[in-house]
């Protein structure tokens, strides 16, 4: 049987391919002169690239116009998120459409091999580096005001008002993937660096009650509900509230972000929220905008908690050069990773606030950011558009950051969940 399905799948897509070949391409090319038509597949699976690579490619209609005499075609099915996906599809103004429709899907995907290689497919990938067109374009999504009412009825569920303010906060873990994908778990392995302890953001979520706002845990399908924490305002979102609507209504409301390298962290970027981003991997490339503050992810020579200097990680070729964001090095076994401190973390969200407030950073640390920013970020021509490694970051791993100063290594604070074995 299995067998038999495999022999007809093959043979539907041939069939599909000579459909291309003939009668669609030659049409394609007869009207380019007079209309040109582009098509591609949407990233609908996880939710990182069904935000960004949309919102990036209509963005960059936004600063430099249509091309003439072009509409384009993307279509996708089964998406990560419905809400976001639904916004994608209604999205007028721009000479695109997003189409859901597995058969459609199927039949791009069938083509793929052959019309990636003609001026007809569109894959609107992204570098993850596109820092002035995110600081110098508006959001291309918006809500209804079915929706505006729809969102402001699930913060009142919450207990929070219409005039309160919120931050969330999200920590990766293994369940996600896992759970979306088990056959996937040679790979899930690999990255699981990423994933940090939601336990290390409860400081910085009392900081931000203690200011007035409400902490959101944010994230889908949690390894772990938030312990009791005796503080009304902390409110773990994710295993009590969560919908697909209101993942994208509070990433797009909330005061800021915080967030471990993640899908989600680009859901508030594509609303022009700011986010923090603990553990920031890879450090050498920042966040897409001005006020977002990353964490370098530290790391250690194995078998030695100490963290290494950033120069020293360079010179070693740790993430060295890289154009696009990617969170896998061929050098990345160098070196053991250091989840983020919860008191790092807590700094940041007070460097955030008192960013956002228009005061200016502790004393010494705008001379420490600029300095990492013209070391580890400069190879990318747009990094002064990007946002910054965190003020009092900076200022407490200064001997990490500057040049020849790394002799006199901090010591990081370390429990068994702190290093991060490969």
């Amino acid at each position: 049987m299995n067998a038999l399905r495999f022999f007809l799948g093959r043979l539907l897509r041939l069939g599909l391919r000579a459909v291309l070949v003939f009668p669609v391409l030659p049409v394609l090319y007869l009207i380019e002169p007079f209309f040109r038509i582009r098509i591609g597949t949407m990233y609908t699976q996880r939710i990182g690239h069904l935000a960004i690579n949309a919102e990036t490619f209509l963005r960059k209609m936004q600063l430099n116009g249509p091309p003439k005499r072009t509409f384009y075609l993307f279509f996708g099915w089964d998406p990560a998120n419905r809400q976001l996906f639904d916004m994608w599809k209604r999205t007028r103004g721009y000479p695109v459409r997003f189409l859901e429709s597995r058969l459609g899907t199927r039949i791009v995907f069938s083509w793929r091999s052959i019309l990636s290689k003609t001026r007809f497919w569109e894959a609107h990938r992204i570098t993850a580096t596109e820092y002035t067109l995110f600081n110098h374009t508006d959001p291309v999504l918006s809500f209804t005001e079915e929706e505006e009412n729809k969102g402001r009825r699930g913060l009142a569920e919450m207990g929070i008002g219409e005039d309160d303010w919120f931050v969330c906060f999200h920590a990766r873990d293994a369940n996600y993937f896992r759970k979306w994908r088990p056959e996937l778990e040679e790979h899930w392995q690999k990255v699981d660096f990423r994933n940090t302890d939601v336990l290390s953001y409860l400081k910085a979520a009392d900081y931000i009650t203690s200011k007035g706002g409400f902490a959101l845990r944010y994230g889908a399908h949690v390894e772990q509900a938030l312990p009791e924490t005796g503080n009304p305002k902390i409110i773990d979102y994710s295993t009590t509230y969560r919908s697909d609507f209101m993942d994208i209504y509070l990433a797009a409301k909330c005061r800021f972000f915080i967030g471990s390298c993640s899908g989600p962290m680009v859901i508030p970027t594509i609303f022009n929220v700011p986010i923090v981003s603990p553990g920031h991997v890879p450090w050498n490339l920042p966040c897409y905008l001005r006020d977002d503050i990353t964490l370098p992810m530290l790391c250690s020579v194995p078998g030695n908690s100490e963290p290494v200097s950033f120069c020293e990680a360079q010179k070693a070729g740790y993430y060295v050069g890289w154009g696009e964001a990617s969170s896998i090095d061929q050098n990345m076994d160098l070196y053991d990773m250091l989840e983020p401190e919860e008191d790092d973390i807590l700094d940041a969200c007070k460097d955030m606030i008192n960013h956002l407030e228009g005061a200016p950073p502790p004393a010494g640390a705008a001379e420490l950011q600029n300095l990492f920013a013209e070391q580890f970020y400069s190879h990318v021509p747009e990094y002064p558009e990007a946002g910054k490694v965190g003020a009092r970051f900076a200022l407490k791993y200064r001997n990490l950051i500057v040049p020849g100063e790394s002799g006199d290594r901090r010591p990081h604070p370390q429990s068994p969940r702190n290093v991060i074995a490969k």
